[in-house]
């Protein structure tokens, strides 16, 4: 289960950093690539959400954000995306998602793994229906989960002290050549119900103006060892405490599901010894239906015994005269 997270990203123009919500990671074996999708709650028309799709790459237990630099692992990224967004939007009903053509692909296991921060403006942005949002964070964190994709070729880092700084593309060239990097920006394009289309947008024309065109600067001089170092660890001790923040979230969750089973539990029991005593007083009730019958025999009896014992008594005060009349008449004699 991937546990929801957020990540650490710096805008143009912003001294503080900024919170992003992560939607999902997934491989693709295809382009042997990892991404990452997340959210800033931008919210560009009604019912619309923007979101931002960056490439994730792994070397040694590093990790490496960056923009997808590549059209086609682009193109690849926003199919397997509208995918995933088929598969949230028919979860929970009775029929799924059913695409013509698909690409493999699998979640992957972010737990316990660290983060660098990253620039929006890096990456390739979208649009999709506000609604599909929190549908992709629970498919996310309900589904089955693989490693991520390591790299082979080598990467170099880069990190950040300032929101100017651009992160460098994955490239083939030399490692040399790889230093000096730059980030095209790329166009936003909105997805239909539930999802639009996914393909990579075509590159504008000279005379189109792009979608926030900013000034490219150089980046800055490599600073000192001992700050790069010190940013490092500031920046794994918050990413730490985000990882601790979400292992609590779950750990809690399941806590409550816990004493929900436990009160269902209760409840059936309560209810099955309900049922024994509704039982037990049907037959208390019969019981003491036979009793008041067996009372009221009992009653009739009495009332016979009585009248019987009340004609043995005459009986026997008309027998007593009747030898006392004897008595008399026998004493006459004599």
């Amino acid at each position: 289960m991937m546990l929801l997270r957020t990540l650490v990203l710096e805008r143009s123009g912003q001294d503080a950093p900024v919170n992003g919500a992560l939607l999902c990671g997934f491989a693709v074996a295809q382009t042997d690539s990892n991404f990452l999708v997340y959210s800033l709650d931008e919210e560009i028309e009604p019912g619309n959400s923007r979101v931002y799709i960056a490439a994730l790459r792994k070397k040694l237990d590093r990790y490496f954000l960056g923009g997808v630099e590549s059209k086609e692992d682009l193109q690849v990224a926003m199919q397997v995306f509208k995918q995933i967004l088929m598969m949230a939007a028919a979860s929970g009903t009775k029929t799924g998602a059913v695409l013509e053509s698909s690409i493999p692909f699998h979640f992957i296991d972010l737990k316990g793994c660290k983060l660098p921060p990253a620039r929006p403006e890096d990456h390739h942005s979208m649009m999709i229906k506000k609604a599909l949002v929190m549908k992709v964070i629970t498919l996310g964190m309900s589904a089955p989960t693989l490693p991520v994709i390591e790299s082979a070729s080598l990467i170099v880092p880069s990190i950040r002290f300032s929101s100017q700084m651009v992160a460098p593309p994955r490239t083939t060239t030399s490692p040399k050549a790889a230093e000096q990097p730059v980030s095209e920006p790329v166009v936003p394009q909105p997805l239909d119900s539930p999802v639009a289309t996914t393909q990579a947008p075509e590159p504008a024309e000279p005379s189109a103006p792009p979608a926030r065109l900013e000034p490219r600067e150089p980046a800055p001089h490599k600073l000192p060892a001992k700050m790069e170092h010190a940013s490092m660890v500031e920046v794994d001790s918050t990413l730490t405490s985000l990882a601790k923040v979400a292992q609590e979230l779950a750990q809690q969750k399941l806590a409550v599901i816990e004493r929900e089973e436990i009160l269902e539990q209760w409840q059936a029991r309560l209810e099955q010894e309900q049922s024994a005593l509704d039982k037990k007083g049907v037959e208390l009730e019969q019981h003491a239906t036979q009793l008041q019958n067996q009372t009221l025999e009992v009653g009739r009896k009495a009332e016979k015994l009585a009248l019987a014992l009340s004609q043995v008594s005459g009986m026997r005060e008309r027998l007593q005269g009747v030898l006392l009349e004897l008595d008399h008449a026998l004493d006459g004699q004599g």
